[in-house]
Order: C-alpha cells, then sequence, then structure tokens
C-alpha cells in the first residue's frame, strides 16, 4: 500500500500572513516582490524517500511559537534554506504579459505610456507519561526539537504544554485524528536565547512516497483564504488526487495591472470548485532551475571569508562571493559586529548602518566597547547556518527532473480534508508564463477611459479599460478530478458561460471557432454560429 505522508503546520494565531515585500537597493531586503505568504513546503520524492523543506511565517512573540507537524514515518531533523522558497518563487510566479500592436501612440518599451507599471510594490523513552513517549530531543538550529508518539491527543497536549510547547486548547481535538495510528509528531519551539528573527525553515526526511498536508491542524491557526503553495520535486508531474483541480479563467485576470487580482480570481476558482481545489501554476523540467541555483550559490567561500581581519572587508567580501541579506545574515552580523554606542545614541537606522556598513569603518574602529573581531566563528556560522543549507537545498534540487507547483487559497471551514497529492505520467506540462495581444480602441488623452481590446491565444477576445478588469462570469474556467493515469475527468465546463460573458459585454471568439484552451466544444461553436448576426456592444 503506498504511504501518504504529511507535513506541517503552525500552532500560534496571527502567523501566517505576512505584507508584501517591496524590493529595494539594500543588502538587508527581499529582492523579490512575493504578494502573499502562507504555508510554503518544498517536496523531493525519491522512490520511497521523502524529503519536506517547510518555510515556517511567524508573527508573535518567541516564547508563543510553537509548531507541530504530524507525520507517518520517523523522520530525521535538519535546517533549511529560506533562499530556496524565495528562488522558486521567483522563477515558478504566474506572469501576465501584454503584447502590444500599435493602434495609439505614444507607445514606450511596449508598453502604453500612462499605464499601471508592475507593482514590485536517540532511542525512545518515556516522557511525560499518560501514553506519550519522547523518541528524540535535541536543538536543531534555533529550535528546540521534540519527536514523539502518542495515543491520546489530550495526553499529547498536556506533555506539550508542561514542556514550554504554547499550544493552543483546540489543538487537543485536531490532534486526534492523528493519535494512536502509528503518526510520529515533530515539535518545535524556539531555544529561550532566540527570537522570531532567529526562525529557519525546516528539513525533515523520512520514509514515504507521496506528499500530504495535515490540513487540518492548519485550521486552527488559519486566516482566510489563507494561501498555500507546494512545490513537488519528482520523476513526473504532482496532481491532486483527493482535492479537485481548477484552471482560472484568464478574461478576469487584470491584464493591464499584470495580473495584479490573480489570487482573488484563484480563490474564486477554488471555492466554486468547492473550496478544496489547487491550480497547477507550474510543471516542467527543474533542469534548468537547478543549474542557475547551483550557479548562484557556487562562490560561497567561507575558508576565504575565515582569513580576512576585518568586519568591512569581511562584509564587502561577502556581498562580492554573492551572500544574500536575509535574518540569518542580518542576525550574524548583529551578534559578530554589533553597531556601535555612538551611532546607536544617534538614533542611526540598523539597516542603514549594515546596508552601507563601509560607510562606517571609523565608528567601528574607534568604538571603546567593540569586543575583538572573531572572524573564524563569524565564517563557521555562516557555514552551517547558510552555506550548508544552501547546499542541502541545491543538492535537493538537482536529483528530481521535475517540478510541479500546486497553488490554493482555503479558509479554516474548508480545512475538513488533509489534501493529497500522487503523480501522473500523462499530464501535461504548465507554463507559468501567460500571454496575450492587446491594442486600443480609443485613443483618448485620458488613459483611465482608453478602451483595450485583448486576445487570448485561444482565439476569445474582449475589451477592458484601465482598472477595469472583467468581473461577469465564472472564475473557473474549467474544474476536473485528476487520477494517477490519463487526462483528468471533466467536472464542470465553464467554457460556454465564459463564451457567453465576454459575448455580452462586446467580445467573443476571433475566426468564428469556438475551441481551443476553453474546451467549450460543441456547444460553444453553436453558439457562435447562431449569434454571429449579433450586435455587439463594446463596454462604456
Amino acid at each position: 500500500m503506498r504511504q501518504a505522508v504529511m507535513f506541517g503546520v503552525l500552532l500560534a494565531v496571527g502567523l501566517l500572513s505576512a505584507p508584501r515585500a517591496e524590493a529595494c537597493g539594500g543588502f538587508f531586503c527581499s529582492q523579490v516582490p512575493i504578494d502573499q505568504a502562507g504555508e510554503r513546503i518544498v517536496f523531493g520524492v525519491s522512490g520511497n524517500s521523502v524529503e519536506a523543506h517547510i518555510q515556517i511565517q511567524y508573527k508573535g512573540a518567541a516564547e508563543e511559537f510553537a509548531w507541530v507537524v504530524p507525520m507517518q514515518a520517523k523522520p530525521t531533523l535538519g535546517i533549511g534554506s529560506a533562499r530556496l522558497f524565495s528562488y522558486l518563487d521567483a522563477v515558478t510566479q504566474p506572469s501576465f504579459q501584454l503584447q502590444w500592436e500599435e493602434s495609439c501612440r505614444p507607445l514606450f518599451g511596449g508598453i502604453p505610456v500612462g499605464a499601471p507599471q508592475e507593482d514590485n510594490a536517540g532511542p525512545p523513552s518515556a516522557g511525560g507519561g499518560g501514553g506519550v513517549v519522547v523518541v528524540s530531543r535535541e536543538d536543531v538550529g534555533p529550535y528546540d526539537a521534540a519527536i514523539l508518539t502518542a495515543n491520546d491527543a489530550v495526553a499529547l497536549r498536556t506533555w506539550l504544554t508542561t514542556n514550554g510547547y504554547d499550544i493552543p486548547e483546540s489543538a487537543g481535538k485536531a490532534l486526534e485524528p492523528y493519535v494512536g495510528n502509528g503518526y510520529y509528531f515533530v515539535a518545535l519551539k524556539l531555544q529561550q536565547d532566540k527570537t522570531v528573527g532567529d526562525l529557519r525553515p525546516i528539513v525533515v526526511k523520512f520514509e514515504g512516497n507521496r506528499p500530504c498536508v495535515p490540513i487540518r491542524l492548519t485550521a486552527i491557526a488559519a486566516q482566510p483564504d489563507m494561501p498555500i503553495i507546494a512545490y513537488v520535486l519528482a520523476q513526473k508531474r504532482a496532481v491532486p488526487i483527493n482535492y479537485r483541480h481548477v484552471l482560472i479563467n484568464p478574461t478576469k485576470v487584470d491584464w493591464l495591472g499584470f495580473g495584479r487580482n490573480y489570487a482573488q480570481v484563484a480563490t474564486e476558482a477554488v471555492d466554486e470548485a468547492g473550496g478544496q481545489a489547487f491550480l497547477t501554476e507550474f510543471a516542467g523540467s527543474a533542469v534548468n532551475f537547478a543549474q542557475s541555483f547551483a550557479q548562484m550559490n557556487r562562490g560561497l567561500d567561507t575558508a576565504a571569508l575565515a582569513s580576512i581581519p576585518h568586519p568591512v572587508d569581511f562584509f564587502s567580501e561577502m556581498l562580492a562571493q554573492g551572500f544574500q541579506g536575509d535574518s540569518t545574515t542580518l542576525a550574524l552580523m548583529r551578534k559578530y559586529v554589533p553597531m556601535p554606542q555612538a551611532l546607536v545614541a544617534q538614533g542611526v537606522p540598523e539597516t542603514q548602518f549594515y546596508n552601507s556598513i563601509w560607510n562606517y569603518r571609523y565608528d567601528i574602529d574607534s568604538d571603546p566597547g567593540r569586543p575583538p573581531f572573531n572572524v573564524k566563528g563569524f565564517a563557521q556560522e555562516l557555514e552551517e547556518q547558510v552555506v550548508q543549507p544552501l547546499k542541502t537545498a541545491t543538492t535537493l534540487l538537482t536529483s528530481h527532473p521535475y517540478l510541479t507547483r500546486l497553488y490554493t487559497t482555503m479558509s479554516a471551514e474548508e480545512m475538513t480534508v488533509d489534501p493529497d497529492f500522487d503523480f501522473n505520467t500523462d499530464a501535461p506540462d504548465v507554463s507559468n508564463r501567460f500571454t496575450a495581444k492587446a491594442r486600443f480602441e480609443s485613443c483618448q488623452d485620458d488613459f483611465s477611459k482608453r478602451e483595450v481590446r485583448i486576445e487570448l491565444p485561444d482565439g476569445r477576445y474582449f475589451f477592458v479599460k484601465f482598472n477595469q478588469p472583467i468581473d461577469q462570469g465564472p472564475s473557473a474556467q474549467r474544474v476536473e478530478q485528476y487520477s494517477t493515469e490519463g487526462a483528468p475527468a471533466v467536472v464542470q465546463d465553464n467554457g460556454p458561460a465564459i463564451l457567453s460573458a465576454i459575448e455580452e459585454l462586446g467580445g467573443g471568439m476571433a475566426g468564428g471557432c469556438g475551441c481551443g484552451a476553453t474546451d467549450a466544444g460543441s456547444a460553444a461553436m453553436l453558439a457562435l454560429m447562431l449569434g454571429a448576426w449579433s450586435l455587439r456592444r463594446r463596454r462604456d
């Protein structure tokens, strides 16, 4: 029998959202714009072995942080790299680009002047009693990690709270489906001297061959329409087995805003499929991604850094080698190169100091309270906390030829069934790059009044104005059900309804063909033939 492997949930209120990260020129800022952050998991499946890198998102007090993961096999634990997630987000994030035909001038760089720009805005031992067994307990990076088994959910929660894990009372009931059935539980909390800034992705390895997310636990702290992204690295495409699969209606995407309403349309599509469905945002070869990621991290040389005695020169070499500014690097900078007291007294922002540390060489050298720079200690911790996790991530990418990115949004009331994924060799590749043709139909000086004709690759066309995407019609183009082989069964085909919606707004099908990406079939063709004489009304 195939073994489903289950992952990850954070048990703290208010943790599963983060603001959009804006690009900037400093070292300690995100270089990848991310619209939302919820749960992100990267699975690597090889034979009967699974490796999962889980990104932990949390807002709150460090002492209140607690995280529990049920799984069906005994795991080994390690620390991952946040760069793996930012890289995969960047190279697989859906993009919506228009190919402009010259109709109104002036054009600049292929984008109409005045159009909105992309917003970059040990052996088992008894511990605790009451049906709980402590399989192991160890420090893993910044975490106090325990691996447990239990046959009673109340006893498990009691052990966790007694041992300093801040677990809400509602977790007891949420744990019930997993206890007493041979599950192991990984429990993490921050070590006493650690802060929320020390959080790292966790790596879990164990026996299994099919990833699954224990979403029922996530419901404890879920916010409405919480985004979930699962990356699956394997030999072939991953598909949801016990959840529906949906394709979005591209006519409702805000093409003129570079798809800025994509998350909203995707959420509506999932809801139309019953609230338990995934979109495939990318499916294809991982080879080029793996090579690029490996190349990005090839120059990191902590041995060379260990020979540089001055912190400013050390930091300059870090930049030259390609180290990126993140919470891990910033925490190490604070530890080994604290801000001079004179600058603190002057109110110099911390990010300003570390982003341009070479401008403060004199302040560092003249700081009477500065301890000697421990260059070897800094280099060693960079190796352990940054370089080695990056090597683990690189190995994960290079060991699997195929990548699938699956996306959904869910609210607590929808988290009643754990989503289970399997593999389908017959499932086609999916590009994350959406393109369409565009031209102005009117040329007023006021761009907000200009009407734009957008034509999709399948021939469907429609008319919109800036900041006024279409809101008529269903958001799900098609709802499907996948199995482990063959094409998916079509549960609901909304092609005719979508075509009808854009026809009511003056659009239709270029060339009079009702076939294409909508799979609308003969019904759509008949509708087009019968409606060929109708007046095409433009949107006011």
